[in-house]
This record gives C-alpha cells, structure tokens and sequence, in this order.
C-alpha cells in the first residue's frame, strides 16, 4: 500500500499578472495501480494554450498507464518497454491536442502579446502554443514505470536520500527546456523501468517548488525530509497542501508549483531522523 498525493498552485508571479496556472498534477489508483503525474506548461507569451498542454500531458500518461495489462509486459524487455510507452504517450498527448484545436482553433485575442515572428510560427504549427513538460509514475504489480521530458523534477527515495531517477546532464540550460510541443518530443522522452523494492517512493515536482531551495541538499533536508516525516507521523496531507501553497504564494520564486508523490506505507520513520 502507498500514500498517494497531488497538488498545484497558481504563482504569486501569475496572479499579479493575471496568468492562469500553467501545472497541472493529477493522481489515480484502482486495486491494480498508482499513477501520478506532474507536468509544468510552459511560461513564455508564444505558449498561450500550454495550460491546456499540461492537462493534455496529464491526461495522456494516465489514459496510456490505465491501458496497460499483464500482457503489455509479456515477451519484452524493458528497453522495448520503454519505446513502446513513449510512443503510445506521445500519441495520445497529440491526439488531445488536435482535438482540442479541432474544438477551438487559436483566436486572434490569443496571440495579442505576440510580435509577428511568434504569430506566423503558431500559424504554422499551432501546436506549439500548448508547450509543456511532462513527467508520470505508476506502480502496478511489482513494477514502478517513471516517464518524464523536460525540467519536471522526477525523483526516488531510498532509505531516507533522494536521488534523480534520469541523467538530466545533457538538458538545455537557463530557461529553455524539452518540450511535448517540439517536434523531436520521442527523442528528449524518458522511461525508466524498476522493480518497486529498489525504491521507497517517488516525487515529482515542477521547478516551481524546488528551484527556491537551489540544491538538492538543501530540498531533502528542508522539504522533502520533514514532509516525509510529517506524512508518516500523521497520515495527514493537509501541511503538504499548505507548504505547497505558501511556496506558490508568498516563499518562492513566484511560479506555479505542483508536488506529486507515492510513497510506501511500510517506510520506517528512523530513516529521516
């Protein structure tokens, strides 16, 4: 058995400036599975939909990871795995997508902040405007899947430590990030495979809850630890909503923050003395 959690939170940054939430997090489980999700649409004037795009990316990791059975697993190793699934989220975050443009093609109003050069390249692939990153977990049998893209944070804990779940060296720096509206999204997407026993639970999280704390170190210590702790003493979520919201609003940078999580019932407190 594990707790499962989700939450999102508007910025300071976006209220002021009367920008919707752009995260997106959401959380299932049945009696065969957990799945939680965490995606981060991106915040610059050209992604005017990417709102939508995080929900459509939300909504593709839990539509593809409910589909999957025993017989998914069967006769493949876990790189055929890998693609498989990358492939199958991709598609049905594509699918939402041009339905949803189907629906409501890109108004004119939208595209007001935009100058020309930004206009003619949503013109032209209107796909664009629902940029966002996306990251996913389940647990089902003996199983932990764990997809991500872009600079969502996707992170295992073992034995009281946290520790990075995918080699994030290569990703662009400053502020531009992997995306699911690039075109080469299947290249940048990543898909880890494990046996649940490895790992004590999972978080992800937007860059908005652990960019103010600037090093991992300084996240375990500060965030992750005394939240895990919180959990096990009092089975209760309402701190983690209210530490989620007080970064969003008021102690962190000013970007959206979302916080998603599974953690195993059976973890022993001592470990995050």
């Amino acid at each position: 058995m594990h707790y499962i959690f989700n939450h999102s939170c508007v910025g300071y940054s976006h209220l002021k400036n009367n920008k919707p939430c752009q995260d997106y997090s959401a959380s299932y489980k049945d009696n065969e599975r957990y799945i939680i999700t965490c995606c981060d649409g991106h915040g610059g004037e050209q992604y005017v939909r990417s709102q939508y795009g995080s929900k459509a990316a939300s909504d593709a990791v839990i539509s593809v990871f409910k589909s999957l059975d025993k017989s998914f697993f069967l006769r493949k190793d876990n790189e055929q795995l890998a693609e498989q699934i990358k492939l199958l989220i991709l598609c049905e975050y594509n699918k939402y997508v041009e339905r949803e443009l189907g629906a409501r093609p890109i108004k004119n109003s939208e595209l007001l902040n935009l100058n020309e050069e930004e206009k003619d390249v949503l013109k032209l692939d209107p796909e664009k405007a629902y940029g966002t990153t996306l990251s996913g977990a389940m647990i089902y049998k003996n199983k932990l899947i764990v997809v991500c893209i872009g600079d969502t944070e996707a992170l295992g804990i073992r034995k009281g430590k946290i520790v990075r779940l995918f080699d994030n060296s290569n990703d662009p720096v400053g502020n531009v990030t992997y995306s699911m509206s690039q075109e080469d999204a299947y290249k940048y997407m990543q898909v880890i495979i494990m046996n649940i026993k490895d790992v004590d639970g999972v978080i992800l999280c937007s860059d908005g809850l652990s960019s103010p704390y600037q090093t991992y170190d300084n996240f375990h210590k500060s965030f992750i630890n005394p939240m895990v702790k919180t959990i096990l003493a009092t089975q209760s979520f309402q701190s983690i909503f209210q530490w989620v919201n007080e970064i969003a609003l008021s102690k962190g940078v000013g970007d959206d923050v979302s916080l998603s999580f599974l953690l195993d019932r059976n973890t022993k407190a001592h470990w995050y003395k």
